[in-house]
């Protein structure tokens, strides 16, 4: 791996931390596990830098299946060691029966003190949440969170897996034409608006692609996953050919 090539200080950090981990776990028959990143992301980079295939034993875990923030753990075997995450069920009696939001439950983790890279995925329901984090940070937060903004009736408590009841995330099929498989014109598509108003919105880093920032003349592939910031999240589910003038039409899920 040539170091100096990679400017990206989160991509060097992470890529570092993932081959040092997998020759530990291997060497020393020990689990180890990164913080929590976007799934995607992960992918994209040990993608771009070939190095999934040289992993030896390696575990996205993120509590759920359609869990965006998963740790990669390495030599982890599920019938005989413990998980290194886990998951937190957070009620909260607000009197007024409005759901709190992702934000409001985020905010008072943070405000504990303890670093983001510690939480996975939030996912707020009608009672509270459900919380995915660190196994060395779930006794902490059972302890110390006493209120998530002004609601200060709350309980935690540490759950399986098994028990929480997520939906799976609902989506809506989106079709038309593209002149190409640019991102500023596939997300203009997926979100109704037009290529110039993209093009603003990712020059000010509000998208990305498989959780990475990217530019409007960049393309993406079937089964890249894009997210534009107040406008919502997409995958580019088929192309299913082409016009007689030679735009292609596309099949997008939005999810809702």
């Amino acid at each position: 791996m040539n170091w100096m090539n990679i400017a990206d200080q989160d991509e060097k950090h992470f890529l570092k931390m993932v081959i040092e981990y997998n020759e530990k776990a291997s060497r020393q028959y020990r689990m180890l596990s990164t913080p929590f990143y976007n799934r995607d992301w992960m992918e994209e980079v040990l993608n771009r830098y070939h190095l999934l295939t040289q992993l030896e034993s390696y575990t996205f875990l993120g509590g759920y299946e359609y869990a965006e923030r998963q740790v990669l753990a390495f030599g982890y075997e599920e019938t005989y060691m413990e998980c290194p995450i886990r998951a937190l069920k957070i009620t909260v009696k607000t009197g007024i029966g409005k759901p709190l939001s992702h934000r409001d439950f985020l905010g008072a983790l943070l405000g504990l003190g303890i670093k983001r890279e510690t939480i996975g995925d939030i996912i707020p329901t009608d009672f509270g949440a459900y919380v995915i984090v660190q196994e060395e940070m779930s006794d902490f937060i059972g302890t110390y969170l006493t209120g998530i903004g002004r609601y200060q009736k709350i309980t935690v408590e540490e759950i399986t897996f098994e028990e929480m009841q997520i939906e799976s995330p609902k989506t809506k099929a989106v079709t038309g034409t593209v002149p190409s498989l640019r991102v500023d014109a596939i997300f203009a598509l997926a979100f109704g608006v037009s290529r110039s108003e993209v093009v603003k919105l990712l020059e000010q880093e509000r998208g990305k692609v498989n959780g990475m920032s990217v530019r409007g003349s960049q393309l993406m592939k079937v089964g890249d996953t894009g997210t534009l910031r107040g406008y919502g999240k997409m995958r580019l589910s088929a192309i299913n050919g082409y016009t007689k003038k030679e735009r292609m039409h596309l099949t997008i899920e939005k999810f809702i």
